[in-house]
């Protein structure tokens, strides 16, 4: 129950004039308090004759106000949980930004750090088959090479054909790079995951103060042994971005752990989401309906104003 909450938290407030009303007609309804101004008040409790054959062992605004809360309970929208998707197909989306510089062709890792990124990013889409996916390649310039797609061969296919020679500018353009990336994804739920041997946290910070949302999920996918990589920087960059750095490892628990922060961003954009979530308010009616029969018995209104 840590995802309760109420979809509509407004009309909560409408408890206090539901209650206010309740408390006014439970006041009208004492006869002690009436005869309190022309008798005196040690004698009214002998001469008042209360039927108790006749009272409810429950007062009729008691009733009016469980009715009313669990009125405004239900159209305020109590949720705990999401709804069922109507579709079998994963709805994430996911842009791989490759570093396609010269220090990518270093051989620490083999068969260089370059071919290594196409065979994690290979290994990651087979186990997220229906994953939308987008790849963008970015050394002094940033280039869109293929837009989302649920064809993974293609985008395997893609990047291994991707090298330095072919990029028109040497360079670190990431805050290019993320730009691209954010624009092409455009949606809460996606996640931007970096291939790249090094990251400079100056250059992120470039891409921050030109419009990047902070907001927006990033792992950074350290591709580089852990003898030669700059960890520090890593970790810098990933503070700016609040995002997540996966450090390269020999077997595939990179690539699930990297799976798994996908999975984890977009539950977490899908539970702020509250289209997504469903209404409990209806389970509530039948039990209003079963309380509103008893405004059928005779007598019940006007034991609202008055009991006995």
């Amino acid at each position: 129950m840590s995802a309760f909450h109420f979809l509509r938290p407004e009309y909560l407030l409408l408890l206090l004039p539901a209650w206010s009303l309740v408390w006014w007609l439970l006041k009208q309804q004492s006869d002690e308090k009436k005869w309190q101004k022309v008798i005196e008040p040690k004698m009214l409790k002998h001469l008042l004759v209360t039927s108790e054959g006749n009272q409810s062992k429950i007062a009729a605004p008691w009733h009016l106000g469980l009715i009313l809360t669990l009125l405004i309970l239900a159209v305020s929208g109590p949720s705990w949980k999401l709804k069922d998707s109507p579709f079998t197909q994963d709805d994430t989306k996911i842009a791989l930004l490759v570093s396609v510089k010269k220090s990518m062709l270093s051989s620490d890792i083999m068969p260089n750090r370059l071919e290594r990124s196409t065979i994690k990013i290979s290994d990651l889409l087979a186990q997220r088959k229906d994953t939308q996916s987008a790849l963008i390649a970015y050394s002094g310039t940033a280039h869109l090479v293929l837009p989302l797609t649920h064809d993974h061969s293609i985008i395997k296919t893609f990047a291994q054909t991707l090298s330095p020679d072919i990029m028109p500018l040497e360079g670190d353009n990431i805050q290019e790079a993320l730009l691209l990336a954010e624009k092409e994804l455009n949606a809460k739920a996606s996640t931007i995951i970096i291939l790249t041997d090094a990251v400079s946290p100056s250059l992120v910070k470039s891409a921050l103060k030109t419009g990047f949302d902070k907001a927006t999920n990033v792992i950074f996918w350290q591709i580089a042994s852990n003898e030669l990589s700059n960890s520090n920087d890593f970790k810098s960059a990933s503070a700016l971005l609040d995002a997540h750095t996966v450090a390269y490892r020999r077997d595939n628990s990179d690539v699930s752990q990297v799976s798994a922060l996908i999975d984890k961003n977009f539950k977490n954009a899908a539970q702020d989401d509250k289209n997504r979530y469903e209404d409990g308010g209806f389970y509530l009616l039948p039990i209003i309906f079963i309380l509103l029969l008893l405004w059928a018995r005779q007598g019940f209104m006007a034991e609202l104003w008055r009991r006995g």
